[in-house]
């Protein structure tokens, strides 16, 4: 089992594709979608901490500084107001990272998404369609016909696996999400992987289903773009 700090390092690989020098070049996925100028990983052992290539030398030498030197309560907004003086701040992102326990048994009878199958999510989740090979694995709960909760990979390494998981709207309530997490996850586990999922702290849905499905909290990731 890994320590928490390991697992944080494990979720930046997951999430980000590095280059020689640790710096984030892009988002670990097969779009090209902005990756953040800072990525803070904090456990109860450590931290990760990752800059995307293009932040100058010097603003990644205030902010190590302001990680090593000022409390840990002044810290975030020290290191928010270094990244506004270098570039105005587009987006933000908190919330809890966790992984899934080693023996993921209960709920896992979700379906497998297959060609053979696959025409169930053209209703609901028609771009998860277009991307299946991307995500794979990936299952899902379906009703009449149609899909209506999936999980699969959202983002794809050698250790690990990110967990993304979707319900219609008016099949929220059912536990479905719990189902295909759970049957996600066992997949991951038998590819010897680890099966991790992260949120952010507004999202309250998406933190009852990791609650329900028992998830180790390791730490808090913070992202700013």
């Amino acid at each position: 089992m890994y320590n928490h700090l390991e697992l944080m390092k494990i979720q930046a690989e997951v999430l980000y594709v590095h280059d020689h020098a640790g710096r984030i070049i892009t988002i670990n996925e097969h779009v090209n979608q902005p990756a953040p100028r800072f990525f803070w990983g904090q456990t109860n052992t450590g931290r990760v901490i990752r800059f995307r290539s293009d932040v100058p030398n010097k603003v990644v030498r205030d902010i190590l500084q302001i990680m090593d030197r000022d409390e840990p309560t002044e810290q975030l907004a020290n290191v928010i107001n270094v990244l506004e003086k270098d570039k105005g701040i587009s987006g933000f992102w908190i919330g809890p990272a966790y992984a899934f326990n080693e023996i993921v048994t209960d709920y896992t009878d979700a379906t497998l998404v297959t060609e053979d199958n696959k025409f169930f999510l053209e209703h609901g989740f028609s771009s998860l369609l277009s991307e299946l090979k991307f995500r794979e694995p990936c299952y899902m709960v379906t009703e009449n016909n149609i899909a209506v909760s999936v999980c699969f990979s959202a983002r794809n390494s050698d250790k690990a696996a990110e967990a993304g998981v979707e319900t219609l709207e008016d099949y929220r309530g059912k536990a479905y999400a719990i189902r295909v997490a759970s049957s996600w996850a066992q997949a991951i586990r038998q590819s010897q992987r680890i099966p991790l999922y992260s949120t952010s702290w507004d999202n309250y849905s998406s933190q009852s289903v990791a609650k329900r499905l028992r998830l180790h909290l390791y730490g808090t990731d913070i992202s700013i773009y």
